[in-house]
C-alpha cells in the first residue's frame, strides 16, 4: 500500500456527512472506499487530478454560474478564455507528462469531467495539432510546434468533407505542386468538397492540418497527404485571401467548440508545409516516399486517428462516471412507496427494478474506466517507442483494431448509461440543473466523430479476418487482444460447464465463454465469406458479411477485451475486501454480457439447456444486486469527481437533493419574476388574435 499520508488529503478524500440520506449506505459498505480509490488510481495520479480540480474550483473564469444561460457565442468565448488561462498557467504539469505519459489520460478525463467544450478546445488546439506535426512532419515544421506551444498560433485538424467523412480515400480537396512557385496550390472543387466539422475552424484557429489529394505537375495523383495550412492571420483572425472559412452553427451539444468549414480557391502554400514523413516532393516536382505500398502510406498518414479513438474511450468512461454518480446518489436519497421498519418511505434504490437499471451500469463504468486507462497507456507507450525509432507494426495495427472496435462499444455504452440514468432520476432528471441532459447531448458526438461507429467496427473485423487468413494471431497480437484465437477451432469444441453454480458463474468461466463467443463469431463470419466469395467482388463480399456476422464479431471482440482487461486488473490484486467488492462488479459486468449474447450461445450450442442462461439471471437477482446495492454508494464515492465538477443538484455527495433543488430554484433571479411579455396574456393584443394565415 502506498503512503498512508495521502488519506489525510481532504480534497481527495473528503469526510462525508455521518447523517443524511447517504450515510446509511456508506456505513453498510463492506470495504474502505478510500483504499479502493487508491487502487483505481495511484497516488501520483490522484494528486495530479486534484491539482486540476482545485484550479477549476479557485479560478474566477471557472466559476460555474458563468455558464448559466449563455448564448452560443458566449459559450465559445468562455471556452476560449478557459483554454488560454489553463494552458498559460500550465496547471496540468508538462514536466509530469514527460515522466509519466499515462498522466495524459488523467489530464484529458479531468478536463472533460469539468467542461467538455473547454477540454476539446485545449486538446485540439495544443494537443492533437502539435502531436500530428511531430509525428508526420519533419524539422522544417518544428517552428510551428514551438509557436503553438507559445500560444502564437492555434491549431485544428481537417479531414472530413461535406460529402465524404469515414471514407477518407474519397476526399476531393486537392493540393497541386507548382514548380514555378515551389509551392502547393490548394483548391476546393465545389461545396461538397469543403472541409467540415473541424473543431476550432469556425472562428478561432489560425492553422489547420488539412488532408488533400496531392498532384504533381505530370497530373499524377499521389493520394491523400497532410499539409499545414495557414487559415487566418494570427494578428487579426481574418482569413487569408483564397481561404473562405465559416462557422457551422449551433449543434445538439458542445457549443463551446466552434466547428467550421473551409474552402480554398487556388490558395498557394509553401512546399515546406507538406507533412513529409510519409512522402515528399522534390523541387522539380517528383514525389518520393519510403513506402512502396500506397495503402500502408495512407495508413501511416492517418495513424493519428487511433489516438483520437483511444481518447474517446476515456471520454466515454468520464461521461459514464458522472452520470452513474448522479443517478445512484439520487436513488439512495429519493424515497417512494413502501415503508421501512420505522415507517419511512423506502429509497428507490431498495427496489430490485431500480437496482437492475443502474448497478450493471455501475459495473460497466468501472470496466470502461479500467479498460480505457489501460488502452491509453498502451497507446502512449507505442507513441514514445516509435518516436525513439522503434518499429512496432504489430502493436500499431492491434491498437488500431482495438480502438476501432472499442470506441463504438464504449460510446454506445455511454449513450445507454446516460439515458438510463436520466430516466432513473424521473422528472427531476429532465431538469437542466441535473446535468444529465447536457451529458447526453455532449456524449452524442462521440458516436460519429473519429469514425462513425457502425463503419468503424469494420476495421476491427477486417483485421481479425486478415490475421486469421495468415494464421498469425500468436505473432500479430502482442497486446493479447486476439492471441487466444490462434487455437479458435479448439475453443469451438468447448461447452458451457453446468456441474455446479459456483463454477459456472466464476469470473474465469465468463472469460472462457467470451473467448468462445469471439471464436464462434469469427468462424461464423469466415464461413459466410466462403459461401459468397466466388460470386462476389471484394467490395460486395465485405458489404454482405456485415449484418449478423462481421459487425457482431467486432462487438464480441470489444466486449471480450474490455472484460479481459478488467479481469486481469482485479485478479492481480492481493486479497482484500476492496478486491472482493471489485470482483462482484467484474462478475456482474460479465454476467450482463452473457445475458446480452444468450442467442449466440444457444445458436452455437455452447449452451445446451434452457437453465443455462437462467443461472446468470439468478446470479444477478439473487446474489449480486443485493450485495452490490449495500456497497454502491461507497463504490460510487471511490470514482466520483468533486461536487463542483459534477455540478448536479441530484448528485451532490451529501445526498441532500431537495435542499440543492430549492437553492437552484430560489437563487435564480428569473424564478419569481413576471415575464416581460405579461401584457400579451393580460391585454390579449388584437394584433395577435386577428392574425391570419
Amino acid at each position: 500500500m502506498q503512503g498512508e499520508a495521502i488519506f489525510e488529503n481532504k480534497d481527495i478524500f473528503p469526510d462525508f456527512p455521518t447523517t443524511g440520506p447517504l450515510a446509511k449506505y456508506r456505513s453498510s459498505a463492506t470495504f474502505d472506499w478510500k483504499k479502493l480509490k487508491l487502487i483505481i488510481e495511484d497516488e501520483e495520479a490522484l494528486l495530479f487530478r486534484q491539482r486540476i480540480f482545485n484550479f477549476f474550483r479557485d479560478h474566477p473564469y471557472f466559476v460555474r454560474k458563468l455558464e448559466e444561460s449563455l448564448t452560443m457565442d458566449q459559450q465559445r468565448h468562455l471556452a476560449s478564455k478557459r483554454m488560454l488561462v489553463g494552458f498559460n498557467e500550465h496547471f496540468f504539469g508538462v514536466d509530469q507528462f514527460i515522466q509519466r505519459p499515462d498522466l495524459s489520460y488523467h489530464f484529458v478525463s479531468s478536463l472533460m469531467a469539468f467542461c467538455p467544450s473547454f477540454a476539446i478546445k485545449v486538446t485540439l488546439t495544443f494537443g492533437m495539432f502539435g502531436n500530428v506535426l511531430r509525428t508526420l512532419g519533419n524539422e522544417r515544421l518544428y517552428q510551428y510546434v514551438e509557436a503553438n506551444e507559445n500560444m502564437e498560433i492555434y491549431g485544428a485538424f481537417a479531414l472530413t468533407e461535406i460529402s465524404h467523412g469515414t471514407n477518407a480515400r474519397g476526399v476531393r480537396t486537392t493540393a497541386t505542386y507548382d514548380v514555378k512557385s515551389k509551392g502547393f496550390i490548394m483548391n476546393t472543387p465545389d461545396f461538397e468538397a469543403a472541409k467540415c466539422w473541424v473543431g476550432n475552424l469556425g472562428k478561432t484557429c489560425t492553422h489547420a492540418i488539412v488532408y488533400a489529394q496531392l498532384y504533381t505537375p505530370d497530373g499524377k495523383n499521389h493520394g491523400l497527404n497532410a499539409f499545414l495550412v495557414p487559415i487566418r492571420d494570427p494578428k487579426t483572425l481574418l482569413c487569408f485571401p483564397g481561404v473562405r472559412a465559416g462557422d457551422m452553427g449551433e449543434k445538439i451539444g458542445l457549443n463551446g467548440v466552434d466547428n467550421g468549414f473551409v474552402m480554398f480557391d487556388n490558395y498557394l502554400i509553401s512546399k515546406d508545409m507538406l507533412l513529409s514523413r510519409t512522402g515528399d516532393v522534390t523541387d522539380d516536382g517528383k514525389f518520393v516516399t519510403p513506402f512502396k505500398d500506397k495503402s500502408k502510406r495512407l495508413g501511416a498518414s492517418l495513424g493519428a486517428l487511433s489516438g483520437g479513438r483511444v481518447s474517446i474511450c476515456g471520454i466515454a468512461s468520464t461521461y459514464c462516471t458522472k452520470a452513474i454518480t448522479i443517478a445512484i446518489r439520487y436513488s439512495a436519497a429519493r424515497r417512494q412507496f413502501g415503508e421501512d421498519s420505522e415507517g419511512n418511505e423506502l429509497p428507490v434504490l431498495e427496489y430490485q427494478s431500480q437496482q437492475f437499471r443502474l448497478l450493471p451500469h455501475l459495473a460497466s463504468t468501472f470496466a470502461l474506466n479500467i479498460f480505457s486507462h489501460w488502452l491509453s497507456v498502451q497507446h502512449g507507450d507505442m507513441f514514445l517507442r516509435t518516436t525513439l525509432g522503434e518499429k512496432l507494426p504489430h502493436v500499431g495495427m492491434e491498437i488500431h483494431a482495438l480502438s476501432s472496435a472499442c470506441k463504438p462499444f464504449c460510446t454506445w455504452a455511454a449513450r445507454d448509461i446516460i439515458q438510463e440514468c436520466r430516466e432513473a432520476c424521473g422528472g427531476h432528471g429532465y431538469l437542466k440543473i441535473s446535468r444529465l441532459g447536457d451529458l447526453r447531448n455532449d456524449a452524442d458526438a462521440n458516436l460519429t466523430y473519429e469514425g462513425e461507429n457502425n463503419v468503424l467496427g469494420q476495421q476491427a473485423s477486417n483485421w481479425l479476418l486478415n490475421v486469421e487468413k495468415r494464421n498469425a494471431f500468436g505473432e500479430e497480437s502482442p497486446l493479447n487482444s486476439a492471441d487466444f484465437l490462434q487455437n479458435y477451432r479448439a475453443i469451438l469444441q468447448t461447452k458451457f460447464p453446468t456441474n455446479n453454480f459456483s463454477e459456472a458463474t466464476s469470473s474465469k468461466i465468463i472469460l472462457d465463454s467470451l473467448n468462445w463467443l469471439c471464436a464462434f463469431t469469427l468462424n461464423k463470419t469466415i464461413e459466410k465469406s466462403k459461401k459468397i466469395q466466388k460470386k462476389s467482388s471484394a467490395f460486395d463480399l465485405r458489404n454482405n458479411i456485415q449484418v449478423f456476422h462481421a459487425k457482431t464479431l467486432s462487438i464480441c471482440y470489444a466486449q471480450r477485451n474490455v472484460y479481459r482487461v478488467f479481469y486481469d486488473f482485479v485478479n492481480k490484486l492481493p486479497n482484500s475486501s476492496e478486491k472482493e467488492a471489485l470482483h462482484d462488479l467484474l462478475v456482474l459486468f460479465g454476467a450482463n454480457l452473457m445475458l446480452q449474447n444468450a442467442s449466440l450461445f444457444y445458436q452455437g450450442a455452447y449452451f445446451n439447456r434452457s437453465e443455462d442462461i437462467q443461472i446468470f439471471e439468478n446470479l444477478i437477482t439473487e446474489q449480486l444486486l443485493g450485495k452490490i446495492k449495500n456497497n454502491c454508494i461507497a463504490l460510487t464515492d471511490s470514482i466520483a469527481y468533486p461536487d463542483h465538477v459534477i455540478n448536479s443538484c441530484l448528485g451532490h455527495s451529501d445526498g441532500n437533493v431537495y435542499k440543492h433543488l430549492k437553492a437552484a430554484f430560489f437563487d435564480n433571479p428569473a424564478t419569481f419574476e413576471r415575464p416581460q411579455w405579461w401584457e400579451t396574456l393580460v391585454h390579449k393584443d388584437k394584433t395577435i388574435l386577428n392574425a391570419k394565415l
